[in-house]
């Protein structure tokens, strides 16, 4: 996995248009997200469709915290020579807390509508990759959060179904 992340996070520093933007998905695209989804509730005037993401982006965040009590793994700012282009988070580095977030977000999102559920997916996979580039995660981070959530997606599933 030390690869993956040298060959993502190599790129970083060298062009500035590229820094930018991925500066820009790391740490601007999560809020966008959220607050995309508060105007789809609105207009779409469900507030399930803001309230069950959250909650379940949120139960996947909280399992984070129960992996990192047997597991505690160091952020690549820390432990390699990573080009770092956003301030590092003090907390374990797996599993990523935005990818937890984030997928178990998309992935609820895709039970009320799977269009608006994929936007978000990809949404959080180039989040995922650009916090690798600006170097505060290691790529398994990201995948480990991408299972968190959706393990919380799927018991949203299991939870809407009964």
């Amino acid at each position: 996995m030390f690869s993956v992340f040298k060959n993502i996070n190599r790129f970083a520093k060298r062009w500035k248009i590229l820094d930018l933007v991925a500066i820009f998905c790391a740490r601007i695209l999560p809020y966008i997200l959220v607050l995309f989804l508060l105007g789809f509730s609105f207009w779409t005037k469900s507030w399930q469709v803001f309230l069950f993401p959250i909650l379940f982006g949120g139960l996947a965040r909280l399992l984070n915290e129960v992996v990192h009590i047997f597991y505690k793994k160091e952020r690549p700012a820390y432990l390699a020579r990573a080009n770092v282009l956003i301030p590092v988070p003090k907390n374990y580095s797996f599993p990523s807390g935005h990818a937890s977030f984030f997928f178990g977000l998309s992935f609820c999102v895709s039970q009320f509508d799977m269009a608006l559920g994929v936007i978000f997916l990809a949404c959080s996979i180039i989040m995922g990759l650009a916090r690798v580039f600006c170097g505060v995660h290691w790529f398994k981070d990201i995948f480990g959060g991408a299972v968190m959530g959706l393990i919380s997606g799927f018991v949203f599933y299991i939870l809407i179904s009964l």
